[in-house]
């Protein structure tokens, strides 16, 4: 970590389903959208009432970006730990800039849903250690039956949970 370095943990609801940048052969980068609503109640309407939605830009890198391209999708409640970035660039002559979390974690929300974990075992070094052979693009990780720990026969795509349902409780 750096100095001044803002480190935080977002908890919201992925916005788009996570796409793939880079070329193959290039370092693995994905990224997607994060909603996050705080939520308070109030006790005098009875009721709980939401603020503002905060949009983020995430992006990933390496063995992160390839799972999360796996296992994330649209709607998805998620938790994101990592470093918040200006990217700034020029359109048009007219300067830009945007804040992005640029990724060090990221899992699915358990508060709100169950998940299975499946534990990747592969026969050469990590993505993130630089080894040379396969695309990770274009070459799945492997990972065993026995390393699979289900949290519960609930896993199709199908009883996934929508972006509209209520996440304030």
């Amino acid at each position: 970590m750096s100095i001044n370095e803002i480190k935080t943990t977002v908890f919201g609801f992925m916005g788009t389903q996570p796409a793939r940048l880079g070329q193959p052969g290039a370092t693995p980068v994905c990224s997607f959208r994060l909603g996050s609503t705080p939520a308070y109640y109030d006790a005098a309407a009875g009721v709980w009432k939401r603020k503002s939605t905060t949009w983020l830009t995430v992006k990933a890198f390496r063995t992160l970006a390839v799972n999360a391209l796996a296992c994330l999708h649209k709607g998805d409640p998620v938790m994101v730990t990592g470093s918040l970035v200006t990217e700034e660039w020029t359109s048009d002559g007219q300067p830009h800039s945007s804040l992005v979390l640029v990724a060090d974690g990221i899992g699915h929300d358990l508060a709100r849903g169950q998940d299975t974990f499946t534990r990747i075992r592969s026969g050469t070094a990590s993505i993130d250690e630089g080894a040379a052979g396969a695309d990770p693009w274009t070459t799945p990780l492997t990972s065993s039956p026995s390393e699979t720990a289900p949290a519960s026969s609930i896993s199709s795509a199908a009883e996934r949970t929508p972006v509209g349902a209520s996440n304030a409780g």
